[in-house]
């Protein structure tokens, strides 16, 4: 028996249309159309019907004959429908899709689908491409004819705005919802700060939902890349375990600057579930007064006695392996810990291997006290050009350093939020 092919169709124009059997009798209308997810244009499996009295019948889209204005004929009479030939788990395009909201990866936006397009591909009806127009939107509230009569109006006749189905990646926080295979797996390729205007721009649930589904490292530095705001809240819908995770993954002044934004309560649970080390690493910074460098700083700092030499320094280097922000310049301590020099990764390679540290290293090297406020260390970096700088306590120990991306993201982009809210 033939299937019913058309070259092309919107969503729109098969929902609620009338299915009659063969014999035309009415079974009832479209309530929904049934794709089958897993390739890159899935294709039309059945729909999904309902009756005259409210119950849901699923048609295998086999057995649709014939696709008129009004109705939808089967090959078949109606008690003949085998509903059991379709697979359980389906993406229902109503239900799933349509005034849902998706990310547009070209874009790098999100979108609302106001229609979806399906298409012939080698004799087989397929999702090809979701609506987020105006055009889409009017079709959808029946409102044709006012679109051919503005068309007629306006000097520009209004554009479909089409995005391809391989484009597209939809955002499932229901229950009911057809589960992705890998889910996100291709919004965890995007930037961290991509993918965190992106997050941003979900509803609550929606954000929550992605953010659970990213492998840790990924959520931890999409996270990091969040406004204050959007990143208390993630945290706060997050169950616990994920959330404490994804703390444990981030630099111990980012974890504190974000568990510094949460209610007390949450961030104490938090951390109790974080392991010890972490956790102490983190605590340690809360202690400190919000706007200062000791709050501002990171832990993670390269420090060394003054009496090994270059060669074993290396060594110690490539035993370590320091992300790179850590690695701008080495810190030269004594015994007790007090900060006496630094040296450049530079001074350290040209320098001979038996070298001490102590006789290569910069005695003048520029710091900031633990309690310093952080314009203060803003000033200090941007004045010498610093891409980071010591911090100390009273007596000259080292705790750790600020970088240059923290100094910018907490003082100047900071400064210029506060400016256009003012605005």
């Amino acid at each position: 028996m033939s299937v019913a092919i058309v070259p092309e169709i919107h969503a729109s124009r098969l929902l609620e249309k009338t299915v009659v059997d063969r014999f035309g009798k009415r079974l009832g209308r479209v309530n929904d159309i049934l794709v089958e997810p897993g390739e890159e244009f899935p294709p039309v499996v059945g729909l999904e019907v309902r009756t005259k009295r409210g119950a849901l019948r699923r048609i295998p889209w086999s057995l649709i004959q014939v696709l008129v204005r009004q109705y939808l004929t089967l090959s078949v009479q109606k008690d003949e429908v085998d509903e059991q030939s379709l697979p359980e788990k389906l993406l229902h395009l109503k239900r799933d899709l349509l005034d849902k909201q998706i990310v547009d990866l070209n874009g790098l936006k999100v979108r609302r689908i106001n229609d979806i397009k399906l298409a012939e591909i080698n004799g087989v009806l397929r999702l090809v491409a979701v609506e987020v127009g105006l055009r889409g939107l009017l079709r959808r509230l029946g409102l044709r004819r006012l679109v051919h009569g503005l068309d007629k109006l306006l000097p520009k006749p209004i554009e479909d705005y089409f995005i391809s189905w391989r484009d597209v990646e939809p955002i499932t926080s229901a229950p009911h919802q057809v589960k992705l295979a890998v889910p996100y797996e291709r919004l965890s390729k995007l930037h961290p700060a991509d993918l965190a205007d992106i997050l941003e721009a979900l509803n609550r649930p929606e954000r929550a939902a992605v953010m659970s589904a990213l492998n840790v490292d990924v959520a931890a530095e999409t996270l990091q890349e969040m406004e204050p705001e959007a990143q208390a809240d993630v945290l706060e819908q997050l169950g616990g375990e994920k959330a404490s995770d994804i703390l444990e993954s981030m630099p111990a002044d980012e974890a504190a600057d974000i568990l510094g934004e949460l209610p007390e309560r949450r961030a104490q649970e938090l951390l109790e579930q974080m392991e010890d080390e972490e956790a102490e690493d983190v605590r340690e910074l809360l202690e400190y007064e919000e706007d200062t460098a000791g709050r501002l700083m990171t832990t993670d700092v390269l420090s060394f006695r003054e009496e090994l030499t270059t060669a074993q320094t290396i060594e110690e280097l490539r035993r370590l392996k320091p992300d790179p922000d850590s690695a701008y310049y080495l810190y030269v301590v004594d015994g007790e810990q007090h900060l006496i020099g630094v040296v450049s990764l530079r001074d350290l390679v040209v320098a001979e291997p038996d070298q001490p540290l102590w006789a290569i290293m910069d005695p003048h090297v520029l710091f900031v006290k633990e309690d310093a406020h952080k314009n203060e260390v803003a000033e200090v970096m941007t004045k010498y050009d610093l891409l980071a700088i010591p911090v100390v306590d009273a007596g000259q120990h080292l705790l750790g350093m600020a970088l240059i991306h923290d100094v910018v993201d907490d003082v100047y982009l900071a400064n210029r939020r506060k400016r256009l809210r003012r605005v």
